[in-house]
């Protein structure tokens, strides 16, 4: 046995995961964390190609900037004083429409 096959072998054979004295993760608290990657990235890809800004104008048959506008609040802003702010709309312009609905202007 030269010295490659016997790192070879104590590399197959060293203690891992659970079986090791200092692991901070339990086999199924690892395999848990990998679920959620994977849960987390099929969510992405759900988003992406079907709440994407793109996908919206697409869906909706008007341009990109059109949905852009609708979000940040520079059109259509009256609509917002009724609905709850859309998790990572700026509250800027939530409350810059709010604002302007409420003094009757126009989006």
């Amino acid at each position: 046995m030269n010295r490659d096959d016997y790192l070879m072998r104590a590399y197959e054979f060293a203690p891992r995961g659970q079986a090791l004295p200092q692991t901070k993760l339990t086999d199924d608290q690892v395999r848990e964390i990998r679920s959620a990657q994977e849960k987390r990235q099929d969510l992405r890809a759900h988003i992406r190609d079907n709440l994407s800004n793109e996908a919206l104008a697409a869906r909706m048959g008007v341009h990109v900037r059109t949905v852009e506008k609708v979000l940040a609040g520079e059109t259509w802003a009256h609509l917002i004083a009724t609905q709850p702010r859309l998790e990572g709309e700026p509250l800027a312009a939530a409350l810059f429409g709010a604002a302007r609905a409420q003094e009757g202007g126009h989006a």
